[in-house]
């Protein structure tokens, strides 16, 4: 009966993960070739000035919307669990109240601040009225916020996977067309209208869902939304300050750097390794966060569900990794073009710092699921400090390969840091095959970075290769063992040849 269970919960993980993981992958794939003109039409000087401007505009947006796009989804989740059926309409009613109030108080801010933005991120008032534009940004992705917590907090895997893939492919048309006729012109309305297709999308998908006003006035608005704008408070202050470290580094980058393609190449591997690599995490959250919520008032469920994802996770990373460390070369040729080759570099350790954060990623959602808000406000600044100070640090001794070795420490510290917390207040704990998952995993990725530090061509390559092969296998052996891939192969066979 518990093999039952423990291979229902693992085949959940992988259900859920492998919906959002086609649904990212598809995006990815569209993204690929607007990213590929976006590279061509910009270059590496251009996308780091983008990577400048939506730093800026996510700063304040992190500043106005007090974890709007966390707390959103944990409120539908507890109305949705409500025996009272006003709940969930009510609860709707209400975050689009705070979607407008967080979308105006950032549109006033921007405003006001326009000139001073402008100086602050370009070091000039050129692009005043850049920001005085995208002042209606807020507006647009506070209520897509508001109508897309409704499908992540409902668990609405397919709405989701449809409305992200029909969004990103509107987008990209959309990017790539501007750029190509307006170059840099077009990096505003390009901002504007992707924000516009987003809310267009969420809201279709969305409309059965209707809010009920509270007969009680503005007085009972105010008791309901002040909790949610509680909640986030300190989020918002982690996010803030995260955009702020990222920002300080892309300064510093810019301002200190061989050249100025380097704040482009560091544009370009934080891109790649959170969006690109990092789809496997947010594929994972989609589905992983309410679930977790859900059962975070007991403690062995927890412990059990957070060991089947860390085991999940490092199952399907792991591979995924070296084969990175395998393609990149040709990888970031086909993203990119030739003149981003130097964002290898930075790869060298920083592949091997996601199969870290596979493991260390779903214990920090303990603690937001149980509403520590204070340790969690506390374990990101740990982690935004050591970002910020190891990265320059590092690259001041090693160039761009020193950006790489910073993010790995990064994990690792960050990782120990907040398995100390969770095991003492939570008592968490790995389980004995989770743990030697996460150990295989590591040593093979470590072989892999070593391989790419030490060894020539085509020694490395063969290494890595048969790296590849091992973590394969290990793979499949592992997931065959929890929710019979075996089984699903002769189901799924079966299925075809009816």
């Amino acid at each position: 009966m518990k093999n039952n269970k423990q291979n229902s919960s693992h085949g959940t993980i992988l259900k859920g993960t492998g919906v959002f993981g086609m649904m990212q992958f598809t995006r990815m794939a569209i993204g690929v070739v607007g990213a590929k003109f976006v590279a061509i039409f910009l270059g590496p000087v251009g996308i780091g000035i983008v990577g400048l401007l939506m730093n800026t505009l996510n700063i304040i947006g992190s500043l106005t919307n007090f974890g709007f796009a966390v707390t959103s989804v944990r409120q539908i989740a507890v109305a949705e669990a409500d025996e009272n059926p006003d709940a969930l309409p009510k609860m709707i009613f209400v975050l689009q109240r705070i979607a407008l109030f967080t979308g105006l108080l950032g549109a006033i801010l921007t405003i006001a601040f326009s000139k001073l933005l402008s100086q602050w991120t370009f070091g000039n008032s050129d692009y005043t009225m850049w920001f005085i534009a995208l002042s209606i940004n807020f507006f647009l992705t506070s209520y897509t916020t508001s109508r897309g917590a409704i499908l992540q907090g409902r668990r609405m895997i397919k709405s989701i996977a449809f409305s992200t893939v029909i969004a990103s492919a509107a987008i990209t048309a959309v990017t790539i067309s501007l750029y190509y006729f307006l170059g840099f012109d077009g990096i505003v309305p390009v901002i504007l209208l992707s924000s516009l297709i987003n809310l267009i999308v969420n809201v279709y998908y969305t409309r059965k869902f209707e809010s009920q006003k509270f007969a009680e006035g503005f007085s009972k608005l105010y008791q309901e939304s002040l909790p949610v704008l509680k909640l986030g408070l300190l989020l918002s202050i982690n996010v803030i300050f995260g955009y702020i470290c990222t920002f300080l580094i892309k300064l510093y980058l810019n301002n200190n750097g061989e050249s100025s393609q380097i704040l482009g190449f560091y544009e370009i591997s934080t891109v790649f390794l959170l969006s690109y690599v990092g789809l496997i995490f947010t594929s994972m959250s989609m589905d992983f966060y309410p679930r977790l919520t859900a059962v975070n008032s007991d403690r062995k469920t927890v412990n059990k569900l957070v060991n089947d994802q860390i085991e999940i996770a490092l199952l399907l990373i792991t591979p995924a990794i070296i084969f990175l460390y395998l393609t990149a070369p040709f990888v970031i040729q086909i993203l990119y073009t030739k003149e981003f080759l130097p964002v290898l570099l930075i790869f060298q350790a920083a592949l091997l710092a996601i199969i870290v954060k596979a493991s260390a990623w779903p214990l920090a959602f303990i603690i937001l699921a149980k509403g520590d808000r204070k340790q969690y406000f506390k374990q990101e600044l740990v982690s935004d400090f050591l970002n910020v100070s190891l990265t320059i640090l590092f690259y001041n001794y090693f160039g761009l390969v020193g950006i790489g070795i910073a993010m790995l420490l990064n994990y690792v510290l960050y990782g120990i840091y907040v398995y100390f917390i969770v095991n003492k207040k939570y008592n968490f704990y790995f389980r004995s095959d989770a743990f030697k998952i996460f150990i295989v995993s590591v040593i093979l990725g470590s072989l892999c970075s070593a391989a790419v530090f030490f060894l020539p061509n085509p020694y490395k390559s063969i290494v890595i290769g048969i790296v590849f092969l091992l973590s394969l296998l290990f793979s499949y052996n592992s997931l065959d063992k929890r929710i019979g891939m075996k089984s699903i192969y002769f189901k799924i066979r079966s299925k075809l040849r009816r």
